[in-house]
């Protein structure tokens, strides 16, 4: 039997599920893997809380830098969540002092977590974070583990279950953003202090971020990323392509191109017959793409309490049975500072939707001005206006361009009188 000493800092909804977790399973643990992990202390911001175990059966311990002075505690699991403060004082104090660290904490290892891999790395401890990417799908150990030594061409995902949940739900129930995003709210899905974060496509980037990492063995650098959230998508954006064959996906991909990173999150056209066009509600799915997988699509509960518990366990796991120290897989020496890819140089097709005055010859100026950019169009569709309003919606498909003669085109186009409101553009997944 081997006994894993524990302490837990953080215990809102994933931190009070690992200990429900551990107390029933205590059995099935010891007999399947002859391991016992031991919880020797707890702390959160607020003691006498109402939680799911019993708080009492266990030594509490107020100020959670506290914790690393119990003796023999092995593990130091974070969950407190903040982007540096007193998570990063804790991880990087806990690594100093030989303990291994396992976190959910996405923010902080995509702003700060080379400094704290390299210390990790030094002192031959490890610092995991499965539950940081995708909550219960097993992604991270997938690439390191089982796939490592694959070349790998492209990532590409749903990594955010909020955002997915919005835009499944503004189809399916004909509802507006905002309405939708409260819905989501009283739900649980997201909070006042989190759905800036999800729907703003940073929490996906900071996904990306690590994920980037470990594909391309880049060093961990946020400032890579590239982010469009979904608060501009409306209901008929959702319902005119829904028409046409499509879904609209938050989508997340990285990949190297001319010795340059591409981390890209941002709202994609998907062809219905596509896999990541069928990932519905809060559901996270990752396609991943080697030079031996043509496409390895990974789907299942990207967040929640239990999902990100579970992921917990199997670090808990790994530091039991691993025979190294690699956190990210590579040596951190070796990690490469890649430049970044501008998405603006990169080619797309892109969909369109132009509000204009309902008056004869609009078709044919906007159409003239994208010849002039030398921008091809793969079809035009202007809405009939069954309600004699005066304005209409004018519908473009382009073919491949680089965004920024794209740019280009629409700042000429949104300066005439007849254009009545900022024109949409989202990109269509070509892949």
């Amino acid at each position: 039997m081997k006994n894993l000493n524990i302490c837990i800092a953080g215990l809102g909804n994933v931190g009070s599920q690992l200990i429900s977790i551990i107390e029933n399973t205590h059995e099935f643990i010891n007999s399947k893997a002859q391991i016992s992990f031991n919880i020797l202390g707890i702390s959160a911001k607020h003691k006498n809380k109402q939680r799911i175990f019993n708080v009492k059966n266990y030594q509490w311990i107020d100020n959670p830098l506290d914790l690393l002075n119990i003796k023999n505690c092995h593990v130091l699991i974070e969950l407190i969540g903040e982007k540096k403060g007193l998570s990063f004082e804790l991880i990087k104090t806990a690594l100093e002092n030989k303990i291994h660290v396992v976190t959910a904490n996405k923010a902080l290892l995509a702003n700060n977590g080379l400094e704290l891999f390299k210390i990790a790395e030094k002192n031959q401890v490890l610092l995991l974070y499965e539950a940081a990417v995708l909550g219960g799908i097993p992604v991270i150990k997938t690439i390191k583990n089982n796939i490592f030594l694959n070349k790998f061409k492209k990532i590409s995902g749903i990594l955010n279950g909020t955002t997915n949940y919005i835009l499944t739900a503004m189809l399916e129930e004909n509802l507006t953003f905002d309405e939708v995003l409260l819905i989501a709210k009283s739900k649980g899905f997201t909070s006042d202090a989190e759905s800036e974060l999800d729907i703003g496509g940073i929490d996906s980037a900071h996904k990306l971020t690590i994920l980037a990492s470990i594909c391309f063995g880049a060093q961990i650098n946020f400032s890579n990323n590239q982010v469009i959230g979904i608060a501009d998508i409306t209901i008929s954006d959702i319902i005119y392509v829904n028409k046409l064959g499509y879904k609209i996906k938050l989508i997340s991909e990285a990949y190297i191109e001319n010795n340059q990173i591409y981390c890209v999150t941002e709202p994609k056209l998907i062809d219905k017959k596509k896999a990541l066009a069928n990932v519905d509600g809060v559901l996270n799915a990752i396609k991943i793409e080697t030079n031996h997988l043509e496409s390895l699509f990974l789907e299942g509960e990207g967040a929640g309490g239990r999902p990100t518990a579970s992921s917990v366990i199997s670090d808990l796991y790994e530091i039991c049975s691993c025979s190294n120290f690699s956190s990210l897989g590579y040596n951190t020496n070796n990690l490469i500072n890649y430049k970044k890819l501008s998405n603006l140089e990169i080619e797309s097709a892109y969909y369109l939707r132009i509000m204009t005055r309902d008056i004869t010859g609009v078709l044919s100026k906007i159409t003239g001005y994208f010849k002039d950019f030398n921008i091809s169009i793969e079809k035009i569709l202007q809405l009939p206006d069954n309600n004699k309003m005066i304005s209409v919606p004018i519908i473009i498909f382009t073919h491949l361009i680089k965004k920024n003669r794209l740019l280009d085109a629409i700042k000429l186009i949104e300066k005439q009188d007849f254009i009545l409101e900022k024109i949409a553009i989202i990109s269509i997944d070509t892949n």
